[in-house]
């Protein structure tokens, strides 16, 4: 299957670019589409973003068709469940997948991700740590663990660039279950998802976890957003393999069923304290974790794949650092 993905990239100089009107962040990051390919889409009806004659839109993918939505994913998902439910029942037309290109099923929602949601996690967060006792409090605590990832419009979709920091000395991949929430925090769709971190970063004191996890790149969500009420993940296998070149540099797998936690509740705490007018996207934790001495580099090709959400496949990139530094101006003496 990552053959058929390279194969798709080395053929992008082939394809009849197609003019779209972007965000300008997206535009400055030079955040790359794939061409809508039938066989990359969940076989039950979901959410897509695409590109279509100079246009970012919104699509239902169903029985094989592409049909173009009237309103676009932020404005769906300011409706509550069922007025979204009713908003599907009325697109306005079908797009031809040939003139098209796949994006990140994301717009102006926050993505935001949860920590030692599984077990696993916990015991490899512990191995890479220097603090090892506030990972093991935070999985049985009441509270869970919440941090911001990225904005929407910095998302990697299927088949884009995973970045890596030049920074890192051990980065990996976190393959974990996405989550699309509206704006009253209802469940309305899942994907699988990617958290590309530092572990070294975070290792080194858990302070630094923004740095470890949000930088240019760290954040891939798709292929699409399979529909909550066609989909029920919450026992669903969940695999990710890596392929350096010719090699398989790790291929594992899990069940969603091992998290600690309910993804509803998740949602929940989210929405408690802190209103999102466009809904949001939750990754809800990994169970899959690359051992030493495996870290991502340049090249590598990482597929995620959940049980009846989809695949999801990108390519890493180590993206730029300016070697920016800001050292304490400490006395002598003062420590």
């Amino acid at each position: 299957m990552e053959m058929d993905f390279l194969a798709a990239v080395n053929m992008r100089r082939n394809v009849r670019p197609v003019k779209r009107r972007v965000a300008p962040g997206r535009a400055r990051l030079g955040l790359s589409a794939m061409p809508v390919n039938a066989g990359d889409l969940p076989a039950k009806p979901c959410l897509v973003r695409v590109a279509h004659a100079g246009r970012d839109q919104a699509a239902l993918w169903s029985g094989g068709r592409l049909n173009q939505l009237g309103v676009g994913l932020d404005d769906l998902l300011r409706l509550t469940l069922a007025e979204i439910r009713a908003a599907l029942e009325k697109t306005v037309g079908s797009l031809d997948p040939d003139a098209c290109e796949l994006l990140a099923p994301a717009e102006s929602q926050e993505v935001w991700g949860c920590g030692v949601t599984y077990s696993r996690s916990r015991e490899a967060r512990m191995e890479e740590s220097s603090s090892q006792d506030v990972y093991a409090k935070v999985y049985e605590a009441e509270r869970p663990e919440l941090f911001f990832k990225s904005a929407g419009w910095r998302v990697v979709g299927h088949g884009g660039e995973a970045g890596v920091r030049p920074d890192s000395t051990w980065s990996v991949p976190e393959p974990e279950l996405a989550v699309l929430s509206n704006s009253r925090g209802d469940v309305v769709a899942y994907a699988c998802g990617n958290d590309m971190s530092s572990r070294s970063i975070e290792g080194e004191n858990p302070l630094y976890l923004p740095q470890a996890k949000v930088y240019d790149r760290s954040c891939s969500i798709g292929p699409a957003a399979i529909l909550a009420w066609e989909a029920e993940p919450s026992a669903a296998r969940i695999r990710m393999r890596i392929s350096r070149g010719d090699r398989t540099m790790f291929d594992g797998s899990g069940n969603l069923s091992d998290m600690v936690r309910e993804p509803a509740e998740l949602i929940s705490v989210l929405h408690a304290a802190y209103p999102l007018p466009v809904g949001a996207w939750l990754l809800t934790g990994t169970s899959l974790v690359p051992p030493p001495p495996y870290t991502a580099e340049a090249g590598d090709v990482i597929s995620i794949e959940i049980d009846g959400v989809g695949r999801l496949v990108n390519q890493v990139v180590t993206v730029p650092h300016s070697g920016a530094r800001a050292q304490p101006r400490l006395k002598r003496g003062s420590i």
